[in-house]
């Protein structure tokens, strides 16, 4: 996966790109977009992050995952999960850019980050149920925090992707732009964040962000227990087959 950092005034924009599979993230990106992410907070107002090439990601590689061990599960598990404690501990504001299809891990991630503008051709969602697990990046808490319970159940429990003006409407996102307008919508928000008195807005971030308190870390701990005893089941073993095979699911539950 190409990652590339860049700056232009006290913006930093992280842009990755994996052609061919929809910016699908190996477990071997996890770590690398998350120091990206890191490094670009240091000295930036603000930071935005979007994927190249029509999509922000697919989410997880299940290609990459289909046929790790338990262990090996937790690893990518928390490999997702460093990107929301990224994201979240960085001092400055980060603007998820989504254009294209946004789901699974990668959507749990946006969720994580402090404003999501997005394209009218893009679809969000986490499909996970589809092949037998659960959502990751702390989503029980911080999906129900932006969405509202009700919807935030209907996305987990049923699994369906959304388009953009849906997703808008229930406040998944903050606003919604036509495809050749969301790199300069995008631009636009983060100058006016730039704009604000940059202590004020580091210290506003810092409390919303403590307000979730230990909620967010109690999350990711039930999600990857839930999802590392998932993968040991048929039906995991049968979405991932469903998925690769290109065909409906057969769940046996077990």
């Amino acid at each position: 996966m190409r990652i590339e950092v860049t700056r232009d005034g006290h913006v930093a924009t992280v842009e990755f790109e994996r052609p061919g599979v929809l910016n699908a993230l190996a477990p071997d990106d996890l770590p690398r977009l998350a120091g990206a992410l890191a490094e670009a907070g240091e000295g930036a107002r603000v930071v935005v992050v979007h994927g190249a090439g029509g999509a922000f990601s697919a989410g997880d590689d299940l290609r990459a995952t289909a046929d790790l061990s338990p262990s090996e599960w937790r690893q990518v598990v928390e490999g997702f999960h460093e990107l929301t404690r990224v994201a979240l501990a960085l001092e400055v504001p980060v603007i998820a850019a989504i254009d294209g299809v946004c789901v699974g891990g990668a959507f749990e991630f946006a969720c994580s980050c402090d404003l999501r503008i997005a394209s009218t051709r893009s679809r969000l969602g986490c499909p996970e149920v589809g092949i037998g697990l659960v959502v990751s990046n702390a989503s029980t808490v911080l999906l129900p925090r932006l969405c509202g319970s009700g919807y935030a159940s209907k996305l987990m429990l049923t699994g369906r992707l959304v388009p953009a003006e849906e997703a808008y409407a229930h406040g998944l996102l903050d606003a919604v732009a036509p495809p050749d307008e969301l790199e300069a919508r995008a631009r636009w928000l983060a100058e006016e964040l730039a704009a604000q008195a940059p202590l004020a807005v580091r210290a506003t971030k810092r409390l919303l962000v403590e307000g979730l308190g230990a909620a967010v870390e109690r999350a990711m701990t039930r999600e990857t227990e839930a999802l590392v005893a998932l993968c040991e089941t048929a039906d995991m073993r049968e979405g991932f087959a469903a998925f690769r095979e290109k065909r409906p699911s057969s769940f046996s539950g077990s």
